[in-house]
């Protein structure tokens, strides 16, 4: 099947309890892969939420069941995949492509308007994901994996890399062994559903999810809760001094980052320049 954009086995089994304002009054999500990315969606309202690591995804994920209380997990044995792969869960087969096509005829003679809103979800659905500094988010990833308890037992190279070697070790692996894959990768950037995504500020994050609900739909949204934060800010400056030239590698690798996508994250209510 080839190479997964994040080569890593199971990492852990993490338990949210998820309150749900309808229904049930928790849901627990066991997230056993943290790098094979997948999405969570709402088919009412037709988004989808993609989370890259350590990106605030356990606060976006409550964020996110609370505002749609339809919320699923594409793939609950997997819940962390990529856009791509996430869409390929979503296509329909040979069958039912075939079928949708011969409807679609139908509704378009009948009602144009109508069949236009009846595109199935692969096509219609709204990506939403947080970027923040590749090199933040590194730092905050080496100090997850180094300290997780229930990490000890795993033999994964690049994990063992955080929990038993150094920044440098941890870093060289991920951006010059390639096992830590791009946002323009793990987002799809050009791909099909690329003109609908968003992608939020991570360092704006809560004005951003407030802009994001107002812009599509969602006046109804709490505002976003704050899980697994961590106090204080992180002095990052030792771990730059620990890598010196190996900062120019992570530049490098998330090119795509530091020369488009930072400008194209959504910052309250004040978005610079949309995706293309």
């Amino acid at each position: 099947r080839g190479q997964s954009l994040f080569p890593v086995t199971i990492i852990q089994v993490a338990r949210f309890k998820l309150s749900i304002p309808y229904g049930k009054t928790y849901l627990s999500l066991v997230i056993r892969r943290l790098w094979r990315l997948a999405m969570l969606i709402s088919r009412e309202f037709e988004i989808g939420f993609a989370h890259y690591p350590k990106t605030a995804g356990t606060s976006l994920q409550r964020w996110f069941i609370e505002t749609c209380p339809d919320a699923e997990l594409l793939l609950p044995e997997n819940p962390h995949y990529p856009v791509a792969l996430s869409l390929r869960r979503l296509r329909p087969n040979t069958a039912q492509r075939q079928l949708r096509r011969f409807s679609r005829r139908a509704l378009t003679l009948l009602s144009p308007k109508f069949a236009d809103r009846s595109r199935p979800l692969h096509e219609s659905l709204r990506i939403v994901g947080v970027m923040r500094d590749p090199f933040e988010m590194l730092v905050s990833l080496f100090e997850f994996w180094k300290q997780e308890p229930s990490l000890a037992e795993n033999t994964d190279p690049f994990i063992h890399s955080a929990r038993h070697h150094t920044f440098r070790d941890f870093v060289t692996a991920a951006v010059v062994g390639g096992r830590i894959a791009t946002y323009e990768k793990f987002f799809d950037v050009g791909g099909p559903l690329w003109p609908k995504t968003t992608l939020l500020d991570f360092e704006s994050l809560e004005l951003a999810v407030q802009s994001f609900s107002a812009d599509h739909g969602l006046g109804h949204a709490r505002p976003l809760p704050w899980l697994n934060r961590s106090q204080g800010s992180r002095d990052i400056q030792p771990y730059v001094d620990e890598i010196g030239p190996l900062m120019g590698d992570v530049r490098r690798h998330f090119r795509w980052y530091y020369e488009e996508g930072v400008h194209l994250m959504l910052r309250g209510r004040q978005p610079l320049q949309a995706a293309a």
